[in-house]
């Protein structure tokens, strides 16, 4: 027969050991969650402002390289003309949303002349950089016909002509790579981050510094009517809505500028071979992790969190 003590000590054996599955089962949820959070955030590339830039001149066939060097934000301000004073701010200007039944009409208000639409928002802050134009230089230059591939340590990348690099207008003014911010402008859209990169965190950024000429406000901006008058129309850059194409400058301005690549007129491009130099292109070739596959993450760990408790 069972005495009363062995009953009562085979029920406390049950509830401790009770108490130490759920105690398990609760510590196995937090570790779960905390294994989906570090997972989530390993896996989505997190880019930093670039500190140097790669400049290369490639030959006819697009693959060999004839000059390239590698310059720290240091040495171009060392040993290169300093563009901007750290007092004047400089803007971009985003997309014009106005619609209107006749084509010719509503293509002339999105591309706003006046410049006096979404661009007070757009202050990229008190800049200093370097003239893309004399980086260029540093491997040889561009001549008429040539391209600039510039690419960013995101992967963002954007081609430009010889002649926006080379002959650029006091509208549209020089092409600049900004690696100081001396403030952020009131009323920006967002911030930049102040000081030399990397504190200055959206940099180096390819910017535009340009004269008051075009603006209403007296504001140093480049503004979409500004890059029609002055680039071929497969420069210009459009920001897609709902099937709608809106031209726009921001699109322009790359963040982490890393590499400046220049290939010769009326040769075929390909992707060249990443050069050892820079790491930071060769990062931003990792595939994006999509919202979607966030959300499925999320949704899994949460899953997996419930049916552990609902054991426990």
């Amino acid at each position: 027969m069972v005495s009363c003590h062995q009953h009562y000590l085979a029920i406390g054996l049950v509830i401790s050991g009770g108490m130490k599955m759920k105690v398990f089962h609760n510590k196995m949820v937090l570790l779960c969650l905390i294994a989906c959070v570090i997972i989530l955030v390993s896996a989505i590339p997190a880019w930093a402002a670039t500190t140097q830039v790669h400049v290369a001149r490639y030959a006819s066939d697009s693959a060999t390289i004839l000059n390239e060097t590698t310059v720290t934000y240091q040495w171009m301000e060392a040993n290169l003309p300093v563009l901007g004073d750290g007092i004047t701010h400089y803007y971009l200007q985003g997309p014009v949303f106005i619609d209107d039944p006749d084509e010719e009409a509503e293509q002339s208000l999105r591309w706003n002349p006046k410049e006096d639409i979404n661009v007070q928002v757009k202050g990229m802050g008190a800049l200093k950089g370097t003239n893309v134009k004399d980086l260029c230089d540093l491997v040889g230059g561009m001549s008429p016909g040539d391209e600039a591939k510039i690419i960013s340590a995101d992967g963002w990348n954007r081609r430009f002509a010889y002649e926006n690099i080379y002959e650029y207008t006091s509208r549209d003014g020089p092409m600049v790579l900004a690696w100081f911010n001396a403030g952020e402008t009131p009323g920006t859209w967002e911030q930049q981050g102040v000081g030399y990169v990397p504190d200055y965190y959206s940099g180096m950024r390819l910017m535009w510094f340009t004269d008051t000429s075009t603006n209403p406000g007296g504001l140093h901006a480049f503004g979409v009517w500004d890059w029609h008058e002055a680039a071929d129309s497969k420069y210009w850059y459009y920001y897609t809505s709902g099937g709608e194409k809106y031209p726009t400058t921001t699109g322009l301005s790359g963040r982490y500028i890393s590499d400046i690549l220049i290939y010769p007129g009326n040769t075929p491009q390909r992707e060249p071979a990443l050069s050892a130099t820079t790491p930071s292109v060769a990062a931003s070739t990792q595939g994006d992790i999509s919202p979607f596959a966030i959300v499925s993450a999320l949704g899994a760990c949460g899953l997996l969190a419930y049916h552990l408790k609902m054991r426990g």
